[in-house]
């Protein structure tokens, strides 16, 4: 790249800092799926994200910089059917040009009608006749740089740093389930159940912590198994009740203690989250290996950043193990 360009590159690299946006607040909301991408490219290479929710974020090059997509599990662009269609002024085309004014001899000012640092996009599906609305997303670009400077020419993006955020509409079914979880109230089949598999009297259901209930198979046989959060009336201690196939009950913190770590009945009392299902699915402290294997699915309970236990079915018994304990300096 010759001086000229590089030193180019370096003064709107520089006057653009101070102006970059932040980009918009990205989180779920009851009716939307929020993914957001931080990153850079540069020269001809191309920039590729996996959304969470199975989606491709991709920023392919162009003549002029690069073009936003955002691919669904078949390939398809959604991001095609943004406004203005006809127009080399999409808001998902990123290049140099829409940021010179129209003789590139200065920065635009306004001659020149492009988008500049925020973009928006629609995401669209047209493949079965009448638009389905698939969601939308923002890109806010944080930085860049340019080359081909001449006048008359049309500068080219040659570097790009940016956020952005896409968001996708939960189906109906998926906003059910959710506020389901978000419930901590009881329902009356549900009350039936816990009563029915032996949840002695002195034990009320009472979600201290949410879900109100989880699921799973925890001494893999086959059968589903439950578990809730329940307080004992007379003192208030916290516990957990593991219903095994709708017949054998284990109040755990209260009565049983699992043993095989350090647990307490004390610590039900301090739990903040907790989670059941497979092993593979729950666990993220890659650096222990000290679980047993077992074939059931497991319940961890935790306080968030201070310490996590697994309680797992050995196969007679409830037993605990101690994922890690962060003692604050």
């Amino acid at each position: 790249m010759s001086g000229r360009i590089t030193k180019f590159l370096a003064i709107c690299a520089v006057a653009l800092v101070p102006l970059a946006a932040h980009a918009e607040g990205c989180a779920s909301t009851p009716t939307h799926f929020a993914a957001t991408v931080n990153g850079e490219v540069s020269g001809q290479h191309q920039y590729t994200d996996d959304l969470e929710f199975g989606w491709t974020f991709q920023l392919r090059p162009a003549p002029q910089g690069w073009i936003l997509d955002v691919l669904d599990q078949g390939g398809f662009n959604l991001a095609l059917e943004t406004p203005p269609i006809h127009s080399d002024t999409n808001p998902r085309f990123l290049y140099g040009w829409h940021f010179r004014n129209a003789a590139n001899t200065g920065p635009n000012l306004g001659d020149v009608n492009a988008p500049q640092l925020d973009r928006r996009f629609t995401l669209n599906d047209p493949r079965e006749g009448a638009v389905r609305s698939m969601g939308l997303g923002w890109l806010t670009i944080q930085d860049y740089g340019l080359a081909d400077p001449h006048p008359g020419e049309r500068a080219r993006m040659v570097y790009l740093r940016f956020e952005a955020c896409v968001l996708t509409p939960k189906t109906p079914e998926e906003q059910d389930r959710e506020a389901d979880l978000a419930n901590p109230i009881y329902g009356d089949e549900e009350m039936e159940q816990i009563r029915a598999c032996g949840l002695d009297l002195a034990y009320r259901p009472e979600a201290w912590v949410m879900p109100r209930m989880v699921g799973g198979d925890f001494d893999a046989n086959g059968s589903h198994d439950f578990a809730l959060p329940v307080v004992r009336e007379e003192d208030g201690q916290h516990g957990i009740a593991v219903c095994r196939s709708g017949t054998w009950m284990s109040v755990l913190g209260i009565d049983e203690v699992p043993p095989g770590s350090d647990l307490v009945p004390g610590y039900f009392n301090q739990v903040e989250a907790w989670n059941a299902g497979p092993r593979d699915d729950l666990l993220q402290y890659g650096d222990d290996t000290g679980l047993p294997a077992r074939p059931g699915d497991i319940i961890i309970i935790e306080r968030i950043e201070k310490s996590a236990y697994s309680i797992y079915w050995d196969g007679d018994e409830f037993r605990s193990h101690l994922h890690y304990t962060y003692i604050e300096p």
